[in-house]
């Protein structure tokens, strides 16, 4: 438990750099079966270059899509495919020109109330819905897909719903041919030697910007400018490098706490920094824990875990105050000042964290370029689909029922509880220095129940002094998932779910979306306990908000004791 185990800071070589560029996939193995794959997914250090040369056909065709007058898009997607896009209409909705456009929106749940509330509240005549991706098989998105045809062949003319999609995918899925077959309006094909979370400088995630009403030319400009500092030959002398060798060495010595300092023009980047950590470095009992969404606290209040990494504005002198101050208290604070104010310094971000990214895989000894726990889940996930016994299922056995919550867990640790708070005091007596608590919601994502999470969030952090994440699934799955199930079991994990109202068949499927919605939820509690993880379950019972404030009396309870 705890941070991670200490180890020695490889050493790194005057070559480095160029070993990086020239696709060295031995950097971060040594085994051929991996290097080869390693070696062919690297091709988003090209991706500037890339879009250099589809930036023109790119546009014209989005052009041709957008002429069609449509008031909303909505992209269905998961993990690296709808994050850099949510952060892009995150960034456009802060910008005077956002309203000259369709509005843009992310579905990206299996929630019922989310699937039905996204589809059911515009008129679907004039919706575009962009299908996003890499494999084409992604569980979610052709589900998701399945549901919003079978509504647009209710409300379309008939043989012409093709027309309402577009498809962002890589060569030869089972998206690509669907495309085809049911005349999408158009194919985009992505090249195949990059990742889904380093592919935000491709089509994944410039398709959306351009129908966003970015400026291409000008994201394309701001990455090309970060790839050439990356490309600094010297490592003593390449700020990007250093900046992942050094936050790589942070973690290798106990400070693997990376807290994220945005100024609010670059802030909706930060759940795309946390992806691209959390999947990259979370693995082989080893990570980079980003944190995000934190309020600014005084220095005496972090642990010695923690390194801090800012994004500031030229004029944010408030925020530069706050870095001073923590670099007072010797906690190292990486800073980084944007060239600009302007929106598209965006493009150079998504390309500084990605180098950087890579190198503090070659520090922490692994391969960023993988995800195995994420498929492990899956697995998990259709196994609970086809009714299969799996792994060791305790941890679903109700332990305690306390008026209208029910804590679920491993019934020899919560053995002869009758009250709540014991079961949540329970679950935290083995925390210490260097844990932290997760709150993975599969509740429908609203604003008043992330209010009420947020209090409980803050009660544990208050009283337990550690970091304190908030995340909703299945969306975390693709992202921090990985991390709690490949780190130094630092994690402690409360699971929050409720009993489902109304429920949506998926035209095509055996199960329905309830049925997806709580396979996923079980197979991720499932293996996490598997692996030893610190994990419970609260069941809220059929009232949502009743139930969280009960739970937030409770935390205050035990946390009290």
């Amino acid at each position: 438990m705890g941070s991670n185990e200490q180890h020695a800071i490889p050493y790194y070589d005057a070559n480095i750099v160029e070993r990086i560029w020239t696709k060295d996939a031995t950097l971060w193995s040594t085994e051929q079966s991996r290097v080869d794959i390693i070696r062919g997914r690297l091709g988003w250090l090209e991706s500037p270059h890339w879009l250099r040369n589809h930036v023109d056909d790119l546009r014209q065709r989005v052009n041709r899509i957008q002429d069609l007058k449509w008031k909303r898009v909505v992209l269905i997607g998961m993990g690296g495919s709808s994050l850099a896009p949510a952060v892009l209409a995150r960034i456009s909705a802060n910008r005077s020109m956002a309203s000259k456009y369709p509005r843009f929106e992310i579905l990206d749940s299996t929630h019922p109330d989310m699937v039905r509330k996204m589809t059911e509240k515009e008129n679907l005549d004039d919706t575009l819905f962009l299908v996003s991706s890499k494999s084409g098989t992604t569980l979610e998105v052709t589900a998701l897909l399945s549901y919003v045809a079978s509504l647009l062949s209710r409300n379309v003319t008939p043989g012409g719903n093709g027309q309402h999609f577009v498809a962002i995918t890589d060569s030869g899925t089972p998206l690509e041919v669907l495309a085809k077959e049911k005349g999408f309006l158009d194919c985009f094909v992505n090249p195949p030697d990059v990742g889904g979370r380093f592919s935000a400088l491709t089509y994944y995630g410039m398709v959306p910007a351009e129908m966003l009403g970015f400026d291409l030319d000008q994201i394309l400009a701001s990455a090309e400018r970060q790839a050439l500092v990356c490309q600094t030959r010297n490592p003593r002398k390449n700020k990007v490098f250093n900046f992942g060798w050094n936050i790589g060495s942070q973690a290798i010595n106990g400070r693997n706490k990376l807290t994220l300092i945005l100024s609010s023009e670059i802030e909706p980047i930060g759940v795309w920094i946390e992806q691209l950590l959390a999947e990259s470095t979370g693995k082989d009992g080893r990570s980079i824990f980003p944190i995000i969404d934190e309020p600014i606290f005084r220095p005496d209040y972090y642990a010695k875990d923690r390194v801090f990494s800012a994004i500031l504005s030229p004029s944010d002198r408030v925020l530069e105050t706050h870095c001073r101050k923590l670099e007072l208290a010797e906690f190292p604070v990486f800073s980084s000042i944007l060239e600009s104010e302007d929106a598209h310094e965006i493009g150079g971000e998504f390309f500084r964290w990605e180098f950087a990214t890579a190198v503090a895989g070659v520090v922490l000894g692994i391969d960023p370029f993988d995800q195995p726990d994420v498929q492990r889940s899956k697995d998990a996930t259709v196994m609970f689909l086809g009714g299969e016994r799996i792994l060791e299922k305790d941890v679903l056995t109700p332990c305690i029922c306390d008026g209208g919550l029910t804590l679920i867990g491993n019934p020899a640790q919560f053995k002869s509880m009758t009250y709540m708070p014991e079961g949540l005091s329970q679950l935290f007596r083995t925390h210490s220095h260097g844990d932290y608590v997760s709150i993975l919601s599969w509740l429908e994502e609203s604003e008043t129940i992330r209010e009420l999470l947020d209090t409980i969030r803050v009660y544990i952090r208050t009283s337990l002094r550690l970091p304190v994440t908030l995340e909703f699934g299945p969306r975390y799955l693709h992202s921090t998932g990985q991390l709690h199930k490949g780190d130094s079991n630092a994690g402690i994990f409360i699971q929050v779910v409720a009993e489902a109202k109304d429920n949506l068949s998926i035209p095509d499927y055996k199960y329905s979306f309830i049925d997806l919605h709580r396979a996923q939820a079980d197979a991720d509690l499932t293996v996490l306990s598997d692996l030893g993880r610190r994990v419970a379950r609260i069941n809220l019972g059929h009232d949502v908000t009743k139930g969280l404030m009960d739970l937030a009396g409770a935390f205050s309870c035990a946390l009290s004791r």
